[in-house]
């Protein structure tokens, strides 16, 4: 590492050393996966483990090695915190920095507290503020979830961009980690989408050589994106206090184009695939930065050092409109009509021994009641209510309908407000599978994954006219519904699992007409550029028929004159394309409305579209 230029600090991974220690000193002792030993070892275990890495400190000082840090056991399960816990001390009393594998957010992450130098998770779960209003811990990321554990090419693509770029400069992390293992399995050792044992798409050539394969180039693209921010944060900050009033001028333009910056980035956790910008505009802003560089390096500097790696003036979060915030919005304009399958939630039952159900404000939203469920898993004992011996079986609550008490087949949508918390480790946590059932004469029963984003509340909605379509059975059925259920199968959770469902609304939706949801279009466009994807979701749509509706795209300049435009029939248009070779720069406005075949609007959108003379611009 020495001769390859890196100069530290070291990451360790202390795991295989420390198993040879817990064997030497626990007779018949086994090591589980992620440490979920079979036996607690004696006090003289963590001794030696402290004896062990002293020694080892000692050693690299002598030879004048950079500073090393531990990750002394990975991936700790939450049952095994003691044990964990008492290791990291171990290696801590050795006199080395400790970073751990785990999510700083998770439950058992306290008990970890006063051992931990360094928090290292895969999702950047911990907000900007929180980090930097402490001193006590520095954030490292590994964002497996973009290194081939979600095989999807736009998770790899777009979310890989997004985290290695700007996502990682909007984070406060400090550093990122990622591991990476390579299987090179038949019949195509280069075919890493594929492969469910494929690696992280790093291949190595013959002669050694990484082959820069499409999966790699995304995470270098990401780190040039960021690169190009850092760039200009360090060229404002050189410039500042410059007395030429042109300096001066492009100095504000670069901390507003980064602040305008930071403000524009959808925070996530997670970067997977939706919220993520269009593709067209990663380039386009990044040319924007370049720009902004370019001006500035015009003008000599004017003082030296290294810019704070934020330079931006109010780090305060942009609240995300999410699919609640606009179904809430849309039912206090009238555009939507409720019925409440909740209620006071008295009518819900738990139905197995597996689980618990009480009604609590702890469970609502807006101090009003919500239902919690409390499920431990057990693999090993059948907790009845399932008509049979099933040990791993399929916990669930549900209400129970009268007979033509309710009528689904007028309603748009049924909608769950739910949120999830669990004390599994964060890789188990990236999956949670939840099943619904709706119950008539047949029933409609499908499983979703609500994993990923625990403690926040989560929107689950079903389409009812794609369920009547799904079960092909006509509409008759769904008129009289006799029960709504929502259940867990054991088998997709370890044993001892504990789950908790807190359940604020449960409503059917109708919307009165169809709705602009959301516009997906680049905001900013580097010209020239020959068409302009336009998408768009749509709430709403159980009125539309082949030739009911015409959605309809229009650009128009500051004087209200189409530039350009065009129309599809909403029963069977995803999105529109503009033709965009005549456009000159400039910001212009994107209108997209729909209309009723004889005219009437039924809503419309607009948001703003700067288009931009871009690299190979030549009018």
């Amino acid at each position: 590492m020495l001769a390859a230029g890196l100069s530290g600090p070291i990451p360790l991974s202390g795991g295989n050393d420390i198993e040879v220690l817990y064997e030497g000193t626990t007779p018949d002792g086994k090591r589980g996966s992620h440490w979920k030993i079979n036996k607690m070892p004696p006090p003289e275990f963590y001794e030696k483990v402290t004896e062990s890495y002293r020694a080892l400190q000692a050693e690299a000082k002598e030879k004048g090695w950079p500073e090393l840090i531990c990750c002394a056991l990975d991936e700790v399960h939450p049952a095994r915190k003691e044990f964990g816990v008492r290791v990291y001390q171990a290696v801590r009393d050795a006199g080395i920095r400790t970073y751990i594998t785990k999510d700083p957010m998770a439950a058992d992450a306290v008990d970890y507290r006063d051992a931990v130098d360094i928090w290292c998770s895969q999702p950047y779960s911990m907000p900007y503020e929180r980090i930097v209003s402490q001193d006590r811990y520095e954030y490292w990321c590994y964002p497996n979830h973009n290194a081939a554990e979600i095989k999807d090419r736009r998770v790899m693509c777009k979310g890989g961009r997004m985290t290695y770029g700007f996502g990682f400069w909007r984070s406060g992390y400090t550093s990122l980690i990622p591991w990476h293992w390579a299987w090179t399995p038949a019949p195509d050792p280069f075919d890493y989408l594929r492969g469910s044992r494929s690696g992280c798409g790093q291949r190595i050539d013959d002669d050694g050589e990484v082959i820069p394969a499409v999966y790699w180039e995304c995470f270098r693209e990401g780190r040039d994106d960021a690169r190009y921010v850092y760039t200009l944060q360090q060229a404002v900050w050189e410039r500042e206090g410059a007395t030429d009033q042109d300096c001066r001028r492009l100095v504000a333009g670069g901390k507003a184009l980064l602040q305008e910056l930071w403000q524009d980035i959808n925070v996530q956790p997670k970067y997977l695939v939706e919220g993520m910008w269009p593709s067209e505009e990663f380039n386009a802003r990044r040319w924007r930065l370049a720009l902004a560089i370019e001006a500035l390096l015009e003008h000599p500097s004017v003082r030296e050092g290294t810019a704070p790696s934020v330079l931006v003036e109010s780090t305060d979060p942009k609240p995300m409109r999410s699919d609640a915030d606009f179904i809430s919005q849309a039912i206090e304009q009238g555009r939507v009509t409720t019925r409440n399958l909740g209620g006071d939630f008295s009518g819900w039952k738990n139905q197995t021994g597996e689980g618990e159900l009480s009604v609590t404000t702890d469970a609502g939203q807006n101090n009003a009641p919500g239902m919690r469920w409390h499920v431990k898993v057990d693999h090993k004992t059948d907790g009845g209510g399932e008509g049979g011996d099933y040990p791993v079986g399929w916990p669930r609550i549900c209400r129970f309908f009268a007979e033509s008490e309710l009528d689904m087949s007028a309603f748009d949508y049924l909608m769950f407000m739910i949120r999830i918390d669990s004390d599994r480790d964060e890789v188990a946590d990236d999956t949670t599978p939840v099943g619904f059932t709706v119950h008539s004469s047949q029933f409609f029963e499908v499983a979703r994954d609500l994993g990923r984003r625990q403690r926040v509340w989560l929107p689950v909605l079903f389409d009812v006219r794609s369920m009547i379509e799904t079960v092909g059975r006509g509409e008759e059925q769904w008129r009289d519904i006799r029960r709504v259920q929502i259940f867990i199968s054991e088998g997709d959770y370890a044993d001892r699992t504990d789950l908790t469902f807190d359940v604020a609304d449960v409503s059917l939706l109708r919307f009165k007409a169809p709705t602009i949801q959301q516009v997906d279009v680049a905001r900013f466009v580097a010209l020239p550029q020959w068409v302009l994807p336009v998408g768009f979701r749509i709430m709403g749509m159980r009125s539309v028929r082949e030739g009911t509706h015409t959605v309809t795209a229009t650009l128009v300049n500051d004087r209200g004159q189409s530039l350009a435009a065009t129309t599809g029939d909403l029963a069977n248009c995803e999105r529109l394309i503009l033709d965009t070779t005549k456009l000159q720069p400039g910001t212009h406005t994107l209108k997209v409305s729909i209309t009723t075949a004889d005219g009437q609007l039924c809503t419309q959108s607009e948001c703003p579209v700067e288009f931009m003379p871009g690299p190979i611009w030549n009018q």
